[in-house]
């Protein structure tokens, strides 16, 4: 059953760069474009994975390149991509420093590159995931507390080991 789990996980959906329009593209079809595609990554349907708010929040902060005129073009796309898979696991502060000079950064291709390794990790993860928790009972409440513990015990080196990146950029040393 846990192996299924992870398959499933595993299985998960990508907006691909040939999806995202060449024209620019007004904020409801910037919404439209992640909900179409990205929809079935949702935990449930009532879930939101790109908001206005958020998206009016990435450009206050300066995650986002400012958009000039109502209209995003291809670049802010991509940027907001990647500003949605950073989110899941770093704080803004973090997602900033990664993404706030954007003029200077090929977002499409830095999200190319994401998608091709994270190819790779889905053909890797499940297997070593298999291997180390072994036959979980998903019925024993301690199992599951052992599992879900470990996991969030990778998720979190995964996370500190971003935030350690990030320090080391020269604009973030002391």
């Amino acid at each position: 059953m846990f192996e299924e789990i992870v398959r499933e996980v595993f299985a998960d959906h990508d907006l691909l760069p040939s999806d995202v329009p060449r024209l620019d593209l007004y904020m409801d079809q910037v919404l439209t474009l992640f909900d179409e595609h990205l929809s079935d990554n949702k935990r449930s349907p009532d879930d939101k994975l790109m908001t206005k708010t958020m998206i009016n929040n990435y450009s206050k902060e300066h995650l986002l390149m400012p958009v000039k005129g109502k209209k995003y073009t291809r670049q802010h796309i991509m940027q907001l991509l990647c500003i949605y898979q950073l989110k899941q696991g770093l704080l803004l502060s973090d997602i900033k420093a990664l993404t706030a000079r954007g003029e200077e950064i090929d977002f499409e291709q830095c999200y190319q590159k994401f998608l091709e390794i994270k190819e790779g990790l889905r053909q890797y993860i499940p297997d070593e995931l298999a291997k180390a928790a072994g036959t979980v009972d998903l019925s024993d409440p301690q199992a599951v507390l052992s599992l879900c513990l470990s996991l969030t015990a990778m998720s979190t080196y995964m996370r500190r080991l971003c935030e350690t990146v990030i320090d080391s950029l020269p604009d973030r040393k002391g």
